[in-house]
């Protein structure tokens, strides 16, 4: 079966992350999820698991997902290797990208006004009538273990999930931290938090009479 076409440039990544020494431990989930972005990742995930099994990973996310089943590969090497994976949403989540997020081993977290989304895959089928009917039954297998997938990471209802994955479905960062996407939330510090700590303090107001 074939997936249908997304035509928004892929952004072509070498690496997966910039290894600065032993103790990095950083993984980047930059851009759509087509070969040259998830394969540098599987690497990067087996290679840093290989080196040290205990110590948790972080997998920094934003994409606005892309090839279904590269999110598949991901989700099943984070599910096999012994280090856990903590999944971090940076801008968006989007897609295969949000399961990805979502099926963290470690902890789930999200910036607070990042925005994540899943829905179920988009296919187009050709062929003649037997493939028509072939592929039609593939794609509500793949329907179905999306389905699953997300109901093994945020335990909600499958009947829930079923509806819910029909469309687009949008969420804040609290919105899935309630629907149980996310674990914790990394709460944006303004400005007005540094005037609390007497970091600074606003512009005095002007007084006196004005001069003619």
């Amino acid at each position: 079966m074939k997936k249908k076409h997304q035509p928004e440039k892929v952004e072509h990544t070498k690496e997966a992350a910039p290894e600065s020494g032993p103790g990095n431990r950083n993984v980047y989930v930059f851009g759509r999820l087509e070969n040259e972005v998830a394969l540098p990742v599987i690497k990067r995930l087996l290679k840093l698991d290989e080196r040290c099994s205990k110590t948790p990973i972080n997998l920094y996310i934003n994409s606005s997902g892309g090839n279904g089943y590269n999110a598949d590969c991901i989700i099943a090497v984070m599910h096999s290797i012994k280090a856990p994976v903590n999944t971090i949403c940076l801008g968006h989540a989007l897609s295969g990208a949000c399961e990805i997020l979502a099926s963290g081993t470690g902890e789930r977290s999200s910036y607070e006004f990042a925005t994540l989304m899943f829905h179920q895959t988009l296919w187009e089928a050709e062929g003649d009538i037997t493939n028509l009917e072939i592929q039609a039954v593939q794609g509500r297998r793949f329907r179905e273990a999306q389905i699953e997938v997300l109901h093994r990471s945020t335990g909600q209802p499958k009947d829930r999930l079923r509806k819910d994955i029909e469309r687009d479905f949008y969420l804040s960062a609290r919105e899935a931290l309630e629907y149980n996407l996310i674990d914790k939330l990394i709460e944006h510090q303004g400005s007005v938090s540094g005037m609390k700590k007497g970091k600074a303090k606003p512009p005095a107001a002007k007084s006196g009479k004005s001069k003619a």
